[in-house]
């Protein structure tokens, strides 16, 4: 069947130093792009282009605002939720291989939202991307670490 273990302490450390990293990074980027009035002007007439607007009623900074919290929310919510969830399994829950196959797919959703931004010119895009990369390697080698008890 399914082998239990204990979360190793190791991994714990990288995991939640790697989502810190990513929510940072994710942080401040968002804060670059809310107070940068060139991309707030870029954005305005990009939805007036697209028709969610007009121009007798045109997008304000705070409809701005809205629209980038609420992608940076989307953005952390799943590095954030993994580096809690992974704080309360290695205190009372033990390490399976749905935990990883679970986290896998999620980190992975989160790393390919990010890649799909395209957004080369900032330096937290490529911060946030380490990020995951570190966070899916770290998570595939708990792996190697289940598969050590059921050799034993």
């Amino acid at each position: 069947m399914d082998s239990y273990k204990k979360f190793p302490k190791k991994q714990l450390y990288i995991i939640l130093v790697a989502a810190a990293v990513v929510i940072f990074a994710s942080s401040l980027d968002v804060l670059m792009r809310v107070k940068d009035e060139a991309l707030f002007l870029l954005w305005k007439e990009q939805i007036i282009a697209f028709g969610a607007f007009t121009q007798e009623n045109p997008p304000t900074l705070d409809d701005y605002v809205g629209a980038e919290l609420f992608r940076y929310l989307f953005k952390i919510v799943t590095p954030v939720s993994f580096g809690l969830l992974t704080y309360l399994t290695h205190k009372k829950l033990t390490l399976t291989r749905i935990y990883i196959f679970i986290w896998t797919v999620l980190l992975a959703g989160g790393l390919a939202y990010t890649f799909f931004e395209l957004s080369f010119y900032s330096v937290f895009y490529y911060l946030v991307v380490g990020g995951y990369v570190v966070l899916i390697l770290t998570v595939l080698s708990l792996l190697e670490e289940l598969n050590k008890t059921k050799k034993l």
